[in-house]
């Protein structure tokens, strides 16, 4: 019987994000102050510079607003990111048995361990119930992924993995 597991999760903002987000909006107060300044000398031309500023600034506010979704089929796992809930990107997809390390995440004991990318699929790297797993790409290198599932995800996920990989799941 195939199984099919998704879980949404909204990613927190950081501080960089939240300055981003007041440079945006104060740079598109500044265009439309502009735009209305100058309207004798542009026309009905100033009126779609500032639809198009504000066109631009929603564009680029929703651009901040980023989830991950991570489903898991059958003992293997994708997560995608979606930005804006328009442009989804699939940033990690690997089969459950290619999975070499799982369980709980501890920031401290991943500080001085060598990975060739790490992936931070979780709402904040300060979150409590963080999971991580570990793979091998041809492409990439040793990956680490860091993510927060629910029950059912982990469930689904830990089905696929690899015996050894359970049992080391099991001792976290």
């Amino acid at each position: 019987m195939d199984t099919f597991v998704e879980q949404l999760v909204k990613k927190k903002k950081s501080v960089g994000e939240i300055i981003k987000i007041a440079g945006i909006l104060l740079i598109t107060s500044i265009l439309v102050v502009a735009s209305v300044l100058l309207f004798r000398i542009l026309g009905a031309f100033s009126t779609f510079i500032i639809v198009g500023v504000f066109y631009g600034a929603w564009y680029l506010l929703t651009a901040q607003n980023i989830e991950y979704e991570y489903s898991v089929t059958n003992g293997d796992i994708d997560i995608d990111r979606i930005s804006g809930q328009r442009k989804r990107t699939r940033i990690v997809s690997v089969s459950g048995r290619k999975i070499e390390s799982a369980g709980k995440y501890d920031a401290e004991k991943w500080a001085g361990r060598k990975v060739d990318r790490t992936v931070m699929a979780a709402p904040s790297d300060r979150d409590d119930n963080l999971y991580y797993f570990t793979y091998h790409s041809k492409k990439r290198g040793h990956t680490l992924v860091v993510f927060q599932p629910d029950d059912r995800v982990k469930q689904s996920l830990y089905d696929g993995l690899p015996k050894l990989v359970q049992l080391d799941w099991d001792k976290e």
